[in-house]
């Protein structure tokens, strides 16, 4: 279902009957799963078209592994029906009664005095200590699953005690009328914000108004286009690594005719050198051969 069809019957059974009880309800009556409906619901209230009233409810449901003691009998009266009059040992109650039921129903059993260990005639032997039990657990159980209800220190016992019972919790939400609700006043009048599109990258704006700082000051544009600038001014003067990644920002053109380029200061070059390769001046250098 789509959230617009869950927005026309909110907002339609609002309109006619002022409120809606709880969401659960309002979900199930028309085949919806309640999240869908919650998030509808959020957006509308967002946009003060409704309000809402959390409501907490809570239930308690029999897990899987204990429903087989609703027809079976509870562990501890499986326990007692497996021990006969004359008794029996452990290991043989512990094959009557297999697997959690076996453990928890006799350490139950015992708790409520219904079974003792006899060691008197040498093995130890399980025993009777009462004719008959009532296994008020089974029905209690077995009323859960049928749809009853239980006082609540029973369904905590079954639940805390027990550990038979899951306890969970959900919340829904009770809604208000959309026509009590106080709405916003719009000026559908009101012109929009101004368009300001086409404006100059903040970068360009910066370039240009240095361009004519310097142009006023009487500074004249060199052609840039028409020079050629050595890799060693551009580059290894300025310690920039050679074969390094970091000279692929720039362009790089190498020409035929001149191939290299000289007639740099050769003290300058030894500095430059010896920088690059072993550092100076604060700097560790590079630590590789730098190539004339």
């Amino acid at each position: 279902m789509a959230a617009a069809d869950i927005e026309a019957a909110l907002l339609k059974q609002l309109g006619a009957d002022g409120a809606i009880a709880d969401s659960w309800d309002f979900a199930a009556a028309n085949g919806w799963e309640h999240g869908a409906v919650v998030g509808v619901i959020k957006s509308l209230e967002a946009a003060e078209m409704l309000t809402t009233k959390d409501i907490t409810h809570s239930s308690y449901t029999v897990r899987p592994e204990a429903e087989p003691y609703a027809t079976q009998g509870s562990p501890e009266a499986q326990v007692f029906a497996a021990v006969p009059p004359g008794g029996i040992s452990l290991a043989a109650l512990k094959e009557a009664v297999a697997g959690d039921a076996g453990e928890i129903g006799f350490r139950q059993a015992m708790q409520m005095r219904w079974v003792a260990t006899d060691k008197s005639s040498g093995e130890p032997l399980v025993v009777r200590r009462v004719e008959a039990v009532e296994d008020a657990v089974k029905e209690q159980l077995k009323t859960l699953l049928e749809g009853g209800q239980l006082p609540q220190a029973d369904l905590e016992a079954l639940c805390k005690k027990r550990k038979f019972l899951q306890y969970s919790t959900w919340k829904t939400f009770g809604l208000g009328t959309w026509r009590e609700a106080d709405f916003k006043a719009y000026n559908f009048e009101a012109l929009g914000l101004p368009y300001s599109g086409g404006a100059l990258h903040p970068l360009l704006k910066v370039r240009t108004q240095y361009r004519r700082i310097f142009t006023s000051m009487g500074f004249e544009e060199m052609p840039t286009n028409n020079y050629v600038e050595s890799s060693f001014w551009n580059f290894d003067a300025l310690f920039q690594p050679q074969q390094h990644p970091a000279r692929d920002a720039h362009d790089t053109f190498f020409l035929t005719a001149p191939a290299t380029s000289d007639g740099f200061p050769e003290d300058y070059l030894k500095r430059v050198k010896e920088v690059h390769e072993h550092g100076g001046y604060g700097s560790a250098g590079y630590g590789y051969c730098w190539k004339r």
